[in-house]
């Protein structure tokens, strides 16, 4: 009768799992007696349910449904952990190319540009090649001018001396070059250098294109200050069609 007794106890141990506290005691009978503190869950056997007790009360919920749970904050955990990687790598691409792509005011950009600004005059004398190409050769770029400023673009004369066309959507930066077409109004076209404040020729302009109209033109980088080179040859591809 004991030994029956001792199994139907250790089988009510099966039954029941606690996840809190059990105290175990011995009863002058022999019989194993189990009390559960702070909270309890049971398992019905043949069931798929689990039964949460806590003291103020309990709740029910499936195996599935907290599977599915611990699924789901896994996958957002991974997630976030991917898009900070990301982030992350992103930010250490850009300051990168913030470090290498922005001329000093040592650069080539940066001389030609601050030779250009100093010798400007108040107002256009139409000699916008001279001043520029001036600049550009005092900062060390080597080509031979050209005596209309369209040509600069046209005669790959800026390609030649290190520069690559790039968006004229792309932010300006100190030492950019714009080469206006020529038209039947402007002939020779016309050439600027942006000095970081403003255009500059063979004057300071009051803004991006010296004419009133519109005109076509194209923007020039040294290429050392261009950040892709496939993007380079994107901009060339569709300055070209």
């Amino acid at each position: 009768m004991k030994q029956a007794l001792l199994i139907l106890s250790v089988l009510g141990m099966g039954i029941a799992q606690s996840s809190g506290a059990v105290e175990t005691t011995f009863q002058p009978n022999n019989t194993l007696t189990h009390t559960i503190t702070n909270i309890s869950a049971s398992t019905n056997y043949g069931s798929n349910r689990n039964i949460y007790s806590t003291n103020s009360g309990a709740y029910v919920s499936s195996n599935d449904e907290i599977s599915q749970a611990i699924d789901n904050l896994s996958a957002h955990a991974k997630q976030k952990e991917y898009q900070l990687a990301s982030l992350t790598s992103r930010l250490s691409y850009e300051r990168r190319q913030q470090a290498s792509s922005v001329p000093d005011r040592n650069s080539a950009p940066a001389i030609a540009a601050a030779r250009a600004s100093k010798v400007a005059l108040s107002g256009s004398s139409g000699y916008c090649a001279r001043y520029v190409r001036k600049a550009l050769q005092s900062a060390g770029y080597e080509f031979t001018p050209n005596p209309s400023a369209y040509q600069y673009a046209s005669r790959g004369t800026l390609a030649g001396a290190g520069f690559s066309k790039i968006s004229n959507d792309m932010p300006t930066q100190v030492g950019d070059v714009i080469v206006y077409d020529r038209s039947s109004k402007r002939p020779h076209g016309h050439i600027q250098i942006f000095d970081g404040t403003d255009w500059v020729s063979d004057f300071r302009q009051n803004g991006i294109s010296p004419y009133s109209g519109v005109y076509a033109y194209t923007t020039w980088r040294d290429s050392q200050y261009v950040d892709d080179a496939s993007d380079r040859g994107i901009y060339l591809a569709m300055a070209d069609k």
